[in-house]
């Protein structure tokens, strides 16, 4: 039969794109009559490296908004103008329970997935860098060959680390290397817990080696049991893997029963007890009975909670305070029971504190509760440690936990020990580069090692990504080198904001801050995708994915001017990303959310949407502390903003700055901040200048090197995406327009001085030059076609809540939400929220509202749906509306969604009140039957409503 592959000859190759590749096979009948055409998708995996494309525009144009490297399998949203595009994993992550647009909230319609396969096709064929170029690699290939390049590049790290760094460091030599060495004393004692007590059962079988058999069977069981992102698993399915891990842990239990000397067995219990908490925070795996225990831990919570407020009020936080204040207060609490010292008290203190700064889940601090699977991991890792304390692992494990508990001291010394048992392991050298950064020491004397040390662990993980093996192979709680491991992560933001804060880089470090941001933010994206629950990891890896775009963003601001799209852009990417996440809000977070904002309409000053999320940002501050001294300011400034949003539609995205805006604080300190540093700077010239003329005068000997006369070549700028991209030369465009708006904004720490770093010393200087690689000009993105302003709903909305805060603007309010009702009559927003102003004075007038909603079939109602038909119903029912024709209706409608068991109430107060026709009417509706089905006429009857 005759075969024709995207219409040639299906001998020829097809070439394969970075993410999907289309291809089309027709298929001829054998007579050549009749043919079939068939639709077949190859997708390749998505390279675990951050894409550096060595044209500037290919950069700015094929940048994801989540990852912010280059779009992977992109898909774009229908109806969006300008296309708003995304990598598919990201945008599937975003739209799982929010079927809205995540740039513009628009409502996603029918087939609002678009693949682009045409752009993938682009996108392969670009220039790009190799990953390794920042350690001297100059290959310039296609993004598609990019993989294979990769794995076998020559200026990719060793494999094997030198020992050397480590054996010859100065604290390796006074501490293990002399005959005096450090012992480290451990305080610990090996009992028999209650838990473990419970895990011992006693069975027949009197041999350790058998138990452990049958515990690692029962992790290999586990292992293959494991959910898949998108697979939907019944209560059975999930009962498999989570039981097959509490038989393992059974298992090394009793094993440890009979060898209870044995450390390797308390080890193996210890790594099965850690998973137990990556299955229920990464895969939502949970038993029964922790599901049932919410109102128990909650009212545990509840009386923390209280203890907690109580301690505010003694520090003098009163009213609600914030998460801030909190653990301010608990933080002031724990240091005046240490200086009284009632040491016992103190440590249930830090016990709160760990409690609470959990729940912004943002460092991973776990809890030292002895229920807890981590705390009980963390004691078998001490008993094996006290039973070998010459082991490596031992060491390390003990160390880790540590660290995630926050006793980075203690973390250092278990860690030090590790690495100096195992200098050249990967592992060792980058935990303990985390631990050395965590320390409180100001002098920073062995950051320049840390640093070395998180660098080569960075590079150990890309080069394990880069290989193709099953994540499956070990637990997670072994998995160090994991992209769901967010201390990783943590570290190597860490990493990248120590670097930005050096005026110079250290000799040993190769990646600039920017590269290392850029690889952090696509790794944590990637890690997001794979958390399957929304817990404790998954809200650690958002923080870090926001933290590390938001130096991204700082960094971008910093550049040179002509950018001001692309920092629009990313603006709006990183609101997005804020509005969206499962983290509680704090203050933190909110100050990031304006600080944002504020960039996006220092970038567009003209742009309604940037004008938008201001007024979102402005209106958040309001709402976490109504009762602050600058709360009003914000919500008079959230007004302003959402009136100029409005204001500007169906104008040019370009133009001058509203009057408006300019009056608002915020931009006026900015300003001032400005102009002072351009005071500072035109003094620092002149005086320069005269220094120089008086030199030239004297006829002085040559400048020295380094002299503002002396003919030297500019300091070495860390390359933007690890292209050497060239500078604009002129310098009084260096601090213009946007690169002047963010450092006035951030106040963030640029890697080098204002008048640039001096040259570096010997000492300093790398030790591998940088490949020398073309330089790309900037192209002037200010040149981009002007947009118009789209009308949108959401502006109006959004002044209709800063109005609905005050009872004075009450009423302009409610007319901005009826207008929000008339032009996106399908949003339930402005429904709901202009009900909830009216239901305290005229509940009638709130249900005519609720009634406008267009509501769809019955069929094809959502839960969203539902809510409005419920609201309907408890107002009618709670004003005794029986005889509201509306209230049949909407009862049928709530019961067909939500299921009869949620009118129960409703139900008994209406035959108490002996309205059995509604009820009859209403029990047939929900089951789609006749009033006069025998069925139903029996039951009736059993009801006594006939």
């Amino acid at each position: 039969m005759k075969v024709i592959v995207n219409g040639t000859d299906a001998d020829k190759p097809v070439p394969l794109y970075t993410g999907d590749t289309l291809i089309e096979v027709q298929v001829f009948s054998a007579d050549g009559t009749k043919s079939q055409v068939y639709q077949v998708i190859v997708t390749r995996l998505q390279l675990p490296c951050f894409i550096s494309f060595t044209n500037n525009m290919d950069q700015i144009e094929y940048e994801c908004p989540v990852s912010l490297t280059a779009l992977y399998r992109p898909v774009s949203i229908r109806g969006s103008d300008p296309k708003h595009i995304f990598s598919a994993p990201y945008i599937d992550l975003l739209t799982r329970r929010s079927k809205v647009d995540p740039l513009d909230e628009t409502i996603l319609g029918e087939n609002w997935r678009v693949p682009e396969y045409q752009l993938d096709m682009k996108i392969s064929g670009a220039s790009v860098y190799c990953c390794y170029a920042y350690r001297g690699c100059g290959s310039i290939l296609k993004l598609s060959e990019l993989g294979l390049h990769s794995k076998d590049c020559s200026c990719k790290p060793p494999s094997e680390l030198d020992e050397k760094a480590v054996t010859e460091a100065k604290w390796y030599k006074e501490h293990f290397a002399s005959t005096h060495k450090m012992e480290h004393h451990l305080k610990h004692v090996i009992q028999e817990r209650k838990w473990e007590k419970k895990l011992q059962q006693a069975s027949g079988e009197s041999s350790a080696d058998k138990l452990c058999g049958q515990a690692e069977e029962q992790i290999n069981l586990y292992k293959q049991k494991l959910p898949k992102p998108g697979e939907v698993f019944t209560y059975e399915e999930e009962c498999l893997p989570l039981g097959a891990l509490h038989q393992a842990a059974i298992a090394y239990a009793s094993a440890i029963k009979l060898k209870p000397k044995d450390a390797n067995l308390h080890f193996q219990l210890g790594l099965v007890l850690e998973e137990h908490y990556y299955a229920a925070e990464i895969y939502g795996l949970k038993k029964k009975s922790e599901e049932m225990v919410p109102e128990l831990s909650g009212a545990k919570a509840l009386g923390k909670q209280e203890e907690i407020l109580a301690i505010c009020k003694l520090h003098g936080f009163q009213g609600r305070p914030t998460l801030e204040q909190q653990l301010k207060a608990l933080d002031l609490e724990f240091h005046q029971l240490k200086d009284q010292r009632q040491s016992s008290r103190a440590d249930y203190i830090q016990t709160l504190f760990a409690w609470k700064s959990k729940q912004a889940g943002k460092t991973g601090a776990i809890s030292l509760d002895e229920e807890s699977p981590v705390a009980q991991a963390h004691l078998k890792y001490l008993d094996a440690l006290f039973l070998n304390p010459d082991n490596w692992q031992y060491n390390f494990h003990v160390g880790r936990l540590k660290l995630l508990q926050g006793q980075n001291e203690e973390a250092l010394t278990y860690l030090q020990t590790s690495l100096a048992l195992r200098p050249a392991s990967p592992v060792t050298r980058v935990y303990t580069g985390l631990a050395l950064v965590e320390q409180e020491d100001e002098s920073g004397l062995r950051i320049r090692e840390a640093l070395m040390y998180l660098q080569q662990g960075l590079e150990h993980l890309l080069s394990e990504l880069f290989i193709l093996s099953e994540s499956s192979k070990v637990l997670q709680a072994e998995n160090s080198f994991s992209l769901l491991n967010v201390q990783l992560l943590r570290g190597f933001l860490k990493m990248a904001i120590l670097l930005r804060k050096l005026s110079m880089k250290p000799s040993n470090i190769n990646l600039t801050a920017d590269q290392i941001l850029h690889i952090v933010t696509d790794w944590a994206a990637k890690a997001l995708c794979q958390c399957l629950q929304k817990g404790a990891v998954s809200r650690q890896v958002e923080w870090v994915l926001l933290e590390a775009s938001f130096h991204l963003l700082e960094m971008l601001v910093q550049e040179a001017s002509g950018r001001e799209d692309w920092i629009s852009r990313r603006c709006q990417a990183l609101s997005a990303l804020i509005r969206l996440t499962s983290i509680p809000a704090c203050q933190e977070l909110i100050n990031m959310q304006e600080k944002v904002c504020q960039l996006g309409v220092l970038a567009s000053p003209c742009n309604s949407t940037a004008l938008y999320l201001l007024g979102l940002a402005q209106l958040a501050q309001y709402d976490n502390n109504p009762q602050s001294e600058n709360a009003l300011c914000a919500l008079q400034d959230a007004r302003i903003s959402f009136n100029a949003s409005i204001s500007l539609e169906n104008m040019p995205t370009k133009g001058p700055v509203k009057q408006e805006i300019t009056n608002q604080k915020w931009w006026q300190d900015w300003k001032a901040a400005e102009e002072e540093k351009a005071q500072k700077t035109s003094k620092e010239h002149e005086a320069a200048a005269s220094k120089a003329q008086g030199t030239v005068r004297g006829k002085g000997p040559a400048p020295a090197r380094g002299s503002p006369t002396a003919v030297t070549p500019k300091p070495t700028v860390p390359p933007m995406r690890g292209s050497n991209i060239t500078r604009a030369k002129n310098s009084a465009r260096a601090v213009s327009a946007v690169a002047a708006r963010g450092r006035g904004i951030t106040g963030s720490l640029a890697d080098t001085t204002e008048n640039g770093a001096s040259p570096p010393t010997a000492a300093e200087k790398p030790a591998a030059p940088e490949p020398e690689v073309k330089s790309v000009t900037i192209q002037d993105t200010s040149s981009y076609p002007v947009h118009i302003n789209r009308v949108s709903y959401l502006h109006r909305l959004g002044l209709a809540r800063a109005l609905s805060r005050t009872n004075e603007t009450i009423t302009d309010a409610c007319h901005l939400y009826q207008d929000v009702i008339m032009m996106a009559p399908e949003v339930h927003d402005g429904y709901i929220e202009l009900a909830d102003l009216l239901v305290k004075t005229d509940p009638v007038a709130a249900v005519e509202v609720y009634s406008k909603y267009p509501q769809k079939p019955v069929e094809e109602q959502s839960f969203d749906d539902a809510f409005i038909t419920g609201e309907i119903v408890r107002l009618l029912m709670k004003y005794e509306k029986y005889d509201d024709p509306r209230l049949i209706v909407n009862m049928i409608a709530y019961g067909k969604v939500m299921g009869i068991g949620c009118l129960e109430k409703y139900m008994a107060i209406l035959e108490e009140k002996f309205k059995t026709n509604i009820l009859k009417t209403v029990y047939a509706g929900i089951h789609n039957k006749s009033m006069d089905d025998q069925d139903l006429q029996n039951f009736f009857r059993f009801k006594c409503w006939i």
